[in-house]
């Protein structure tokens, strides 16, 4: 293991075990405090607003992930490439890809902006917001998406810091977010009675801070690595490779939060009391699945690496590693989801309601927690597609999940009851698995190269 720089990790050598466990516990870590920003928002809120602002968070809430999942689709497409460019020795091509995503990605969080302000009260009737909660779903709505070119450009260059294999410097940003959100969440919830709209104020103002300062040190990194102050371009054919990855794999993410959004229209129908108990424990799951879902992130980098560097041998090596640590962390999460999933989704709520919040919350992670080593081979096999380039497995196979789980919520759940809303989630996870597996085991991703 060898690095290119402070904070700049080669996992073309070395132990793929080692190199993959010191680059993916700062993007886990990461991601866990990216769950705690988002969780201190619903704790916060629930407990301070009551149910029906939570329930007003979890439904503002899905069609917020539909713009964040779009923003971290299209940064995959700049980390794929870049990955692979550094493997290849290629570094020169770093610069002029952070400079042409950024510059994309902020016209996109531009758009987003505009389209969120003019249509929010549309679009949160189109998923069948209750009356009661839509004023609380609207205030949140809209000053979430004030930040969303920073919620873009901070993807873009995020993908940068990952790509070349700076894990740290995302986490600390995150931990310094995370505190701000805090701060914020206090201070415009309970200090200025903002209600739900403050919480969505804490975050956007978080998320701001958080860009600018990853804006600086991307460009002392870049200094330092060689490339000059002067070297800013738009490059049409690197946007244009960097577009066959990020395209699927946005259109996929946002399929995904859409098909978020459509189980969250039949959630819906089922009252406040299902709304805030499916809000509560899908947060949960995040938190716990957070595992299997950043070590695939970090192993698609790897994987990109040692394809620049035509070193296919160690992908396989990789992947065993990886389905080691995190079956093993997976059944560990499940324990907590088996014994104690009521008290997991009673620090969520409290008041009048919180009865059967908890009761359904904790039904929901009594059914899901069993699966959670099956999500965790899926996301890790799955990666690999995407680190070399094989975006159309990679979106097919989380379609299928996604399109089993939307049936189900649709056809099955009105007869059968909400109960059928988390046994898709497994359900879907287990097909996708199978298909996942063999296709890996078939091979034909081997022959994909997004670079010369």
């Amino acid at each position: 293991m060898k690095k290119g720089g402070r904070d700049t990790l080669d996992m073309t050598t070395g132990s793929p075990a080692k190199v993959l466990l010191a680059f993916a516990v700062p993007i886990i870590l990461s991601n866990l405090f990216q769950q705690f920003y988002n969780l201190i928002d619903s704790l916060i809120v629930g407990n301070y607003l009551g149910a029906d602002a939570l329930a007003a968070v979890g439904s503002a809430g899905t069609v917020t992930a539909v713009v964040v999942q779009m923003a971290s689709g299209l940064a995959l497409g700049a980390s794929v490439v870049i990955a692979q460019y550094y493997g290849a020795g290629k570094r020169e091509k770093i610069r002029v890809c952070m400079t042409t995503m950024s510059l994309f990605a902020v016209g996109m969080g531009l758009l987003a902006t505009a389209v969120t302000q003019v249509f929010a009260r549309e679009i949160l009737l189109l998923i069948n917001t209750p009356a009661k909660i839509m004023g609380d779903s609207m205030d949140y709505l809209t000053i979430y998406f004030w930040g969303s070119a920073a919620v873009f450009l901070y993807n873009a260059q995020n993908a940068v810091f990952i790509a070349v294999g700076d894990s740290r410097t995302p986490l600390y940003l995150l931990i310094l977010a995370f505190f701000l959100n805090v701060a914020g969440d206090l201070f415009f919830i309970i200090g200025c009675s903002m209600g739900v709209g403050g919480g969505a104020l804490a975050t956007t103002l978080s998320q701001a801070v958080c860009t600018l300062l990853s804006f600086l040190l991307l460009e002392r990194k870049l200094l330092r690595m060689g490339f000059g102050k002067r070297e800013y371009t738009f490059d049409r054919m690197e946007l244009v490779r960097m577009m066959r990855i990020a395209v699927p794999a946005a259109l996929q993410q946002s399929v995904v939060s859409l098909g978020n959004v459509c189980v969250q229209t039949v959630t819906n129908s089922f009252g406040s009391g299902v709304m805030a108990g499916c809000t509560a424990a899908n947060k949960a799951v995040n938190l716990v699945s957070a595992v299997p879902i950043n070590w695939g992130n970090a192993l698609s980098n790897y994987v990109g690496q040692n394809v620049g560097a035509g070193r296919p041998e160690r992908i396989r090596q990789g992947v065993r590693a990886s389905l080691l640590v995190t079956g093993g962390i997976s059944l560990v999460m499940i324990l907590l989801m088996e014994l104690v999933p009521e008290q997991m989704i009673g620090w969520f709520v409290e008041g009048e309601d919180a009865q059967e919040v908890i009761r359904v919350g904790a039904s929901y992670l009594r059914v899901v927690g069993w699966f959670l080593t099956v999500f965790s081979g899926y996301m890790v096999i799955k990666s690999v597609f995407k680190g070399v380039g094989d975006m159309r497995w990679f979106v097919g196979l989380t379609l299928s999940s996604l399109g089993i789980r939307v049936l189900f919520a649709f056809v099955l759940a009105p007869v059968l009851g909400a109960p059928v809303l988390w046994w898709s989630v497994a359900v879907g996870w287990c097909v996708s698995t199978v298909l996942t597996v063999l296709y890996y085991l078939g091979g034909r991703w081997k022959k994909y190269q997004v670079i010369e």
